[in-house]
């Protein structure tokens, strides 16, 4: 029977429910779908967020490089179940259980290993069948271990109570004060201090709340600067007070962050000359979504949607107190007045090199940018010890 209606609105609107009634019962049921996929996925990565990002976890060596053979001055190594940097020209640490050692040179490559000179630092040759762990820190234990440099081993205090921190003595009235990274070794501040030790400066590397010897934080977790610069501000003070006439910071991932923070909230950054920031953790966010995209969905293998991320960062904004506004120091950058010598490797696949590419760009007068294309995180030193170390040395040169 036809349609009789006086109103031609109203008939209209019944013809178009009519036509799209299905299309809006089935989105419905699609969003209901991509919603309770959502809810348990978000829940299941806002828990990596926390494992991965937030808990404190000591670095410790992973042993699951195969050695094939080596003898005294060589070493043969599978690359079946090794990092990409295995293959990648440079300078290298290697551990095994009984030793560390520096891959100094890749002599060939084979279809599944490799062949490196190896300089044995300590302990025994690695005898074949023997797990190594590959690692960018390149060096040992300690200064001593590492170069040879006589150090203190002293005690600084912040808020939560004592720190302890090495101190490399040094007649220059500006001191070195070296901050270690989120896996809480001060073996990623190792590389630099020859030049600083030899430029006359003291250099104190320091640890923070969450490392094993040191106190918590209140929170039990990381929290990327927000808390931690009030240790870093115990650090310079310690160095004030022991005749320091003022510092250089210098930062390593994370160890970035907090120093960026403390040049926003402390009292004491006027103390401070220049900064070296090496894959500094500029956006904790950013971070998060580059780990995201590295990874894939369980079972089915497809890239994890931004659409997840996000509700997984959301989540763990409201389970793990997150503030990932206030973990974005590039939103503050124009605070900064003082020299910046920044290092990021192209290759990192923990920190975005792109935070560090908008550091550069928006305080171009204040950054002097070594971007190493090939090189992963703290990995710039590792592929041209030779123009880190100098460019390192010239920025010293001028304080």
């Amino acid at each position: 029977m036809p349609e009789t209606s006086s109103d031609p609105v109203a008939t209209l609107a019944t013809r178009w429910n009519r036509r799209h009634r299905p299309i809006a019962k089935w989105a419905g049921i699609v969003l209901a779908v991509l919603a309770l996929l959502h809810i348990p996925g978000g829940w299941y990565f806002a828990d990596l967020i926390n494992s991965s990002g937030l808990e404190p976890d000591p670095a410790e060596a992973d042993f699951t490089v195969p050695v094939l053979a080596s003898d005294s001055g060589t070493i043969l190594l599978d690359t079946r179940q090794g990092p990409d940097e295995l293959e990648l020209p440079g300078v290298w640490g290697l551990e095994w259980p009984t030793g560390y050692g520096r891959l100094q040179e890749l002599r060939a490559t084979y279809d599944d290993s490799v062949e490196w000179e190896l300089e044995v630092l300590t302990g025994t040759l690695p005898a074949a069948g023997t797990l190594a762990h590959h690692e960018v820190r390149a060096f040992p234990a300690d200064p001593l271990e590492a170069h040879g440099l006589a150090f203190e081993d002293v005690v600084y205090r912040s808020e939560l109570g004592p720190m302890p921190a090495w101190l490399i003595p040094g007649s220059d009235p500006t001191w070195v004060i070296l901050v270690h990274g989120n896996g809480l070794t001060r073996r990623d501040v190792l590389k630099p201090l020859p030049l600083i030790a030899e430029a006359g400066h003291p250099a104190l590397a320091i640890t923070y709340r969450n490392h094993p010897a040191a106190p918590p934080d209140p929170s039990g977790r990381l929290q990327y600067g927000l808390t931690e610069w009030r240790d870093l501000e115990g650090a310079v003070r310690y160095a004030l007070d022991r005749g320091a006439e003022d510092v250089v910071l210098v930062g390593y991932s994370m160890g970035g962050g907090i120093v960026v923070n403390f040049m926003y909230e402390s009292d004491l950054a006027t103390a401070v000359r220049g900064l070296v920031l090496d894959s500094p953790m500029l956006d904790f966010s950013a971070a998060v979504d580059l780990g995201a995209r590295n990874r894939s969905l369980p079972v089915v293998g497809l890239p994890i949607p931004d659409t997840l991320t996000s509700t997984a960062k959301w989540m763990a904004g409201i389970r793990f107190d997150v503030a990932w506004g206030d973990l974005d120091y590039l939103e503050r950058v124009g605070e900064l007045a003082v020299p910046i010598l920044l290092f990021h490797g192209g290759e990192d696949d923990i920190v975005p090199v792109d935070t560090s590419d908008q550091l550069a760009e928006l305080q171009p007068d204040l950054v002097t940018y070594l971007r190493v294309d090939e090189a992963p995180h703290i990995g710039s030193w590792n592929l041209d010890p030779d123009r880190y170390e100098k460019e390192f040395a010239e920025f010293l040169a001028g304080f």
